[in-house]
């Protein structure tokens, strides 16, 4: 028997566990502690939180990417993520270049693309 569609994925409803309880965690320690361990693990929990949160809304496209765009796009996404969340100051200079990068492999997956006959 196969899945039925209506069902919940087993990895989606873990992905999204896991993000409440490292949030839950970032606030903790966020409210809790003082010292600058605390600071640290809050930031450092929120940030994975915020990733594994990502994911999850992003879960069902990545089953099934949308045929209009570049595989590429995926990939860019995910770096783009990775690098925001190691360092959020990066999030203004990261937009303009995801954008010009998705832009940039649309136009190249579009011009080798070969005509219907």
């Amino acid at each position: 028997m196969g899945k039925r569609r209506e069902e919940i994925d087993l990895r989606r409803m873990l992905t999204l566990i896991a993000a409440i309880g490292m949030l839950s965690a970032a606030l903790a320690a966020y409210w809790f502690s003082d010292s600058s361990s605390g600071t640290f693990f809050s930031a450092a929990l929120g940030r994975v939180g915020l990733v594994l949160a990502a994911l999850w809304l992003a879960w069902p496209s990545l089953k099934r990417p949308a045929k209009w765009l570049p595989a590429s796009v995926p990939v860019i996404g995910v770096c783009a993520l990775i690098v925001i969340a190691a360092q959020p100051r990066l999030i203004l200079p990261a937009i303009p270049l995801v954008g010009a990068l998705i832009t940039l492999s649309t136009v190249i997956s579009a011009m080798r693309k070969k005509p219907k006959r």
